[in-house]
């Protein structure tokens, strides 16, 4: 019987962010932000609450991220989807 170690198809290791032009700090206009990933992640709907608004991953292949934006309420009452 061959077993295929799962570790050996993290062959990615990726970060995906959303930051200023000039790297201000965003978390003054900024809430939270929600990555969506692919289905096959753990946990594949990851909100960060606080700035870097980043996340890094490893996996295998590729595939699309969604991001929606939630601002405070004195900047924005509607998320903005990327």
């Amino acid at each position: 019987m061959t077993y295929l170690c799962y570790a050996r198809y993290q062959s990615h290791k990726w970060t995906v962010y959303v930051r200023g032009a000039t790297n201000e700090d965003l978390g003054t206009i900024i809430k939270h932000a929600v990555f969506q990933l692919h289905s096959s992640f753990n946990n594949p709907t990851r909100v960060v609450e606080s700035p870097p608004f980043e996340l890094s991953e490893s996996g295998w292949g590729e595939f699309e991220v969604s991001i929606t934006l939630y601002f405070h309420s004195d900047v924005c009452d509607k998320p903005l989807n990327l």
